[in-house]
């Protein structure tokens, strides 16, 4: 087989096919689901850091989660068909399947053509380390372990989550807390900027935060934000699935709108800095902007399929619901009444294991509001998930403090 570009010929195979024998497995529905999303916002920030660091093991790894997410559309699908069989119920559940499936499958497809593009030698000349300094959310950065470290032990101590561990060839995706990672493993964490930085320099290494020049700086700062906000929507999407609270829907189709927005302002800007930038950072840059976008336009889909479940039976919405109450968070808008600050507003809701994943201000989205805790308005709207179990708690604070 010849290469295509710098692809090697198992890079080519792996980006290019598109149909596995896949074999039934008694697992639950809500399994598929939960990993369907906790993969697609893994693979996301782990193909972002890829782009720009130009890390082919990443990249490799990326495929690898892909891989993972069709495996599991392909489970989720044969489990709707033999749940209902050939009937008017199962036809309807199968389109509400096909519909999910559409929708991930094509986030799946977009975080592969980030890979692909770096792959074949088109990505930005720019590197992680001037990206990460215009982060204000959380970033990711990959540390070579000097001796043997239990997951748990190292999360308890730095709150970051890590994305993926590679030893000796062989990788895990998102490892269990129990894991226990041999010495010489890498390991690649998210999390904020201080916690990062924390557990960097804690194992003897740093993150190379490097300036950018000024015609690119605008462009990036709004690569980054339209990321945030690009992962807001994957999570909020799946959300909707949770409870569909009109408010939530509502917010969701109004950040997508917003991104939309956001992304010919960015494109305006990269056009004003065209001739003062390598040709392949112009191409790397417009690519990105293209696949985030899809991204968001497939999470918009799957927000509104609450509504479709309005029209199918009631135990197949059931399906959608139980996959949250094995997490058991709720996620729930309001409307600010009265001035005060996020991070008044966090540390009640830190009281009960809640948090706040967005907040609108105007017509204007904060993705990752706890880095900038702004001050809330009268009419600025906040997205909060919190447990179920302390729905009446958090509900009660919010009436009182908000």
């Amino acid at each position: 087989m010849v290469s295509s570009g710098n692809l090697t010929p198992e890079q080519h195979r792996r980006l290019h096919e598109k149909f596995t024998r896949i074999r039934y497995k008694p697992v639950s529905v809500a399994s598929i689901l939960k990993t369907i999303w906790s993969l697609s916002d893994i693979g996301l920030d782990l193909a972002f850091y890829a782009y720009f660091s130009r890390d082919t093991e990443a990249a490799e790894r990326v495929l690898d989660i892909n891989r993972v997410i069709d495996e599991n559309l392909a489970q989720f699908i044969m489990h709707t068909a033999l749940a209902y069989g050939r009937t008017r119920e199962g036809a309807e559940a199968s389109l509400l399947a096909f519909y999910y499936g559409s929708a991930i499958d094509t986030i799946v497809d977009s975080v592969k053509d980030i890979v692909y593009t770096l792959l074949v030698g088109h990505a930005p000349s720019l590197s992680y380390d001037e990206i990460a300094l215009l982060m204000d959310g959380e970033i990711v950065a990959k540390l070579v372990l000097e001796k043997p470290v239990k997951i748990i032990e190292l999360t308890d101590a730095y709150p970051v989550d890590v994305l993926l561990s590679v030893h000796a060839g062989k990788s895990m995706l998102a490892p269990s807390p129990e894991t226990i990672l041999p010495a010489k493993s890498t390991i690649y964490v998210r999390g904020y900027r201080e916690n990062v930085i924390r557990l960097l320099s804690d194992h003897g290494a740093t993150l190379q935060e490097k300036r950018l020049s000024g015609e690119l700086e605008q462009v990036l700062k709004s690569i980054v934000e339209l990321k945030d906000y690009t992962r807001l929507m994957i999570d909020l999407a799946h959300y909707t699935l949770l409870e569909p609270e009109p408010g939530v829907v509502e917010e969701v189709e109004d950040l997508e709108v917003y991104i939309d927005w956001r992304q010919l302002d960015a494109l305006n800007k990269l056009k004003e800095a065209a001739g003062k930038i390598n040709p392949d950072t112009f191409i790397g840059l417009s690519i990105l902007f293209k696949e985030l976008e899809d991204i968001a336009d497939a999470s918009n889909t799957i927000s509104h399929i609450p509504s479709l479940l309005e029209e199918l039976p009631e135990e197949y919405s059931e399906v959608f619901a139980k996959i949250f109450e094995t997490i058991g968070e709720k996620i729930k808008t309001i409307t600010v009444s009265r001035e005060t600050s996020l991070d008044r507003v966090t540390v009640w809701l830190r009281k009960y294991g809640g948090t706040v994943l967005a907040v609108k201000t105007g017509d204007a989205w904060i993705a990752y509001p706890l880095a900038r805790n702004p001050v809330l308005k009268p009419g600025d709207k906040l997205v909060v998930a919190y447990p179920a179990e302390f729905t009446e708690e958090v509900g009660q604070l919010l009436k009182n403090h908000i």
